[in-house]
């Protein structure tokens, strides 16, 4: 029978189907294949929550909540799905639970887990040689967390370091990184790169991807995931202009400059971006001598060439040193 880990968090870029892993995982550990997770999910073996800013203690174990009863408001303890999971798995111990907790990295943790972080090390769970329950603040129940309960968390990098997690949580989960895996997009034969009409997905995902992590970092690149469902410019370009470039937009802080350099656009444009010069305003005034002419950046409202996808994977279009030639004419 495999071992699995009972705290794990899967991380890294948007795009490197986390979430689908997970959910494959989850449905492992209850020793079932992925088809049966919907399944698993309908008998309460599997759940699945999102965490956000917001979310806090009394949503994730229990809390006091407002309850209308016959036109009267009454405030009941109401439990969360942390501790509904911890329920259903303790009358269950013959099966394995799984709790997916989905951006895990978005919430205040300390807030959220409060003083039942420490119950969730192995050793300390109900029937270890250290176990250890507390009772709880809104109801006064003793409670624990019992062996046959794993959590899976997913953390995206793009939206918070790893370095900045809170520390009781980083000692207690198991870490797996899952980086963008260009070589994954194969062709229908599973061997050969997929080519899209002349354009190597591999090459072009593995050179925009070195081009961010110089100009940022590898935890902001892009994953390949957003290329599974590609096979034709029309839904390449659906990519690029729904996913790609706002997600550089975001990484780069609307610096249309560095957005460009990881295009591998040149300064006229004409390819992913439209480029426009902006003279400067004419003044009579003495402190607005000396203003230079900028350059205004719009998304190309037009399909995006073939040219812009072989520049960007260095296939095709102009060498460094013929573009700049044709820049500096």
């Amino acid at each position: 029978m495999a071992i699995y880990i009972q705290n794990k968090i899967v991380y890294g870029p948007p795009g490197t189907g986390k979430t689908y892993i997970v959910s494959e995982k989850a449905a492992s550990i209850c020793n079932k294949k992925r088809s049966d997770y919907p399944e698993l999910v309908k008998q309460g073996r599997i759940a699945f929550i999102t965490f956000h800013q917001s979310y806090s203690y009394e949503d994730f174990v229990e809390g006091i909540r407002p309850v209308t009863k016959d036109g009267v408001v009454k405030y009941e303890v109401r439990q969360g799905i942390f501790r509904q999971m911890c329920d259903r798995a303790e009358k269950d111990l013959d099966n394995n639970y799984v709790l997916i907790i989905d951006e895990i990295n978005r919430a205040n943790i300390s807030k959220v887990f409060g003083e039942l972080i420490t119950l969730l090390e192995p050793d300390k769970r109900l029937g270890a040689d250290n176990a250890i329950q507390v009772v709880l603040p809104y109801s006064g129940d003793t409670f624990g967390v019992p062996k046959n309960l794993y959590l899976i968390g997913t953390m995206n990098t793009a939206d918070r370091s790893i370095a900045l997690l809170d520390t009781a949580l980083r000692r207690r989960f198991e870490f797996v990184e899952m980086m963008p895996a260009p070589s994954a997009l194969k062709a229908e034969d599973g061997v050969s790169d997929r080519v899209v009409e002349g354009i190597n997905l591999v090459t072009l995902l593995t050179t925009l991807n070195r081009n961010i992590e110089y100009l940022y970092d590898r935890d902001h690149t892009i994953g390949h995931a957003f290329f599974w469902d590609v096979d034709s410019l029309m839904k390449l370009d659906a990519v690029f202009r729904f996913k790609v470039i706002p997600l550089l937009q975001e990484y780069f802080y609307e610096d249309w400059a560095k957005i460009a350099v990881a295009l591998n656009e040149p300064q006229q444009g004409g390819g992913f971006l439209k480029i426009d010069s902006i003279e400067p305003p004419v003044s009579t005034w003495r402190q607005d001598v000396g203003y230079e002419a900028k350059s205004s950046y719009r998304v190309n409202p037009q399909q995006f060439p073939d040219e812009a996808y072989r520049r960007l994977s260095g296939n095709g279009g102009l060498t460094a040193v013929a573009e700049a030639q044709q820049d500096a004419g």
